[in-house]
């Protein structure tokens, strides 16, 4: 397990806490500039993942979240004023830094693959044949989707809600889709049974298939796997993951199209590769 994928739930928690405490002392000492500076510095983040990720579920976000970080670093410079004009102890500084460090954690390290190209994902060059498995447990090869061009999309399971939106949005366009003549493969480790729900849920169209990348061989063939990159404390699911990828492929299994995404926030909009089919 990666320390990354350890730590992103406890500091999460915690800076949710300190939001909340910080917001308490607000009140209670009749809006401090201080605490009101804290309460700026550690309640975005918390807002971001609960309020964004979890509930509107945007399929991308900016990769380096600007806004939050403005509003971060505000608060964290009103908690400094007040703490060296004197008018505060030193608390609701500390509190405020501690929100500016695990945000610039999570946009600058946690968020990041870190990840190299993949020789394996070549414009005009067929991949390496992947073995994988559909929900029912039955065997595909990569050289049975030649005859049609085809879409993959490697997403990382249910449990994320980036993706989530992602097939969603895939989904909605299924009309245009099957008017090129696409049939589109959703991969990931994830359990058959997870994969399955999915499935159901989401009452896929006829060209759209869940495929299941036991021990992630697939990924590994294209080096997109994300070892140890689910976060921990999420029950049901394998502790690896893949990277978010999406590859377009023609008829004859050549690429057409790979996006191989540095940030997990930051996937590609639709009409950057259906375009590659309907030409």
């Amino acid at each position: 397990m990666k320390l990354n994928s350890i730590l992103l739930i406890p500091l999460i928690m915690g800076l949710l806490t300190l939001a909340v405490w910080s917001g308490w002392n607000v009140w209670t000492t009749n809006g401090s500039l201080a605490w009101v500076g804290a309460f700026l510095a550690t309640a975005p983040l918390p807002s971001f993942l609960f309020g964004v990720l979890a509930i509107t579920r945007p399929a991308r976000t900016s990769a380096r979240l600007p806004l939050y970080q403005l509003v971060t670093l505000v608060g964290a410079s009103l908690a400094a004023y007040a703490v060296f004009s004197g008018s505060a102890g030193a608390t609701p500084l500390v509190v405020a830094i501690a929100g500016v460090l695990i945000l610039q954690w999570y946009v600058r390290i946690y968020s990041s693959y870190g990840r190299k190209k993949s020789a394996a994902i070549t414009i005009g060059k067929p991949l390496p044949e992947l073995a994988f498995e559909t929900i029912d447990g039955e065997p595909v090869s990569s050289a049975d989707f030649k005859g049609s061009p085809t879409l993959l999309v490697f997403f990382r399971g249910n449990w994320c809600p980036l993706c989530m939106a992602q097939f969603k949005e895939i989904r909605d366009r299924a009309d245009r889709l099957a008017k090129a003549g696409v049939q589109v493969k959703f991969i990931s480790n994830q359990s058959a049974e997870k994969s399955h729900e999915l499935d159901k849920k989401m009452s896929l169209p006829s060209h759209f298939q869940m495929l299941v990348d036991k021990n992630l061989s697939a990924a590994k063939g294209l080096s997109i796997e994300d070892m140890g990159g689910t976060p921990f404390g999420l029950p049901g699911y394998p502790k690896d993951t893949v990277m978010a990828t999406v590859i377009a492929l023609d008829a004859g299994g050549a690429v057409l199209f790979g996006d191989e995404t540095d940030n997990y926030r930051v996937r590609p909009r639709p009409d950057t590769f259906f375009h590659v089919f309907e030409a």
